[in-house]
């Protein structure tokens, strides 16, 4: 994904906070499966691996993103889902991304 689709990907996103009630989906990522993230459209799946990164980074205390690894993140989060779609979205990332994922509270 090339930076101007990543730049794209996140005002795309962020203009989803104006949607009416009945547009809002509203998602518990501890149960959200890879077969569920691979089904979704382009604007709601950028604002899941947003969701994502900006989980894992606050864990560690890191307020950088870089846009050209936030956007190879997400794609290796997608292909590894495309292989195994029982697994959580939450646990593929930590496995195809080799992070550990804070523990939910």
């Amino acid at each position: 994904m090339s930076r101007s689709m990543v730049v794209a990907a996140v005002g795309l996103a962020l203009s989803l906070g104006s949607a009416s009630a009945e547009d809002n989906m509203v998602v518990d990522m501890r149960k959200l499966t890879c077969s569920e993230l691979t089904r979704l459209g382009f604007e709601d799946f950028a604002g899941i691996t947003m969701w994502l990164s900006g989980y894992y980074n606050a864990s560690i205390r890191n307020s950088v993103i870089d846009l050209d690894k936030f956007a190879l993140a997400a794609k290796t989060v997608k292909d590894f889902c495309q292989t195994s779609p029982r697994s959580t979205v939450m646990s593929a990332a930590e496995r195809a991304l080799k992070i550990k994922m804070p523990p939910s509270r």
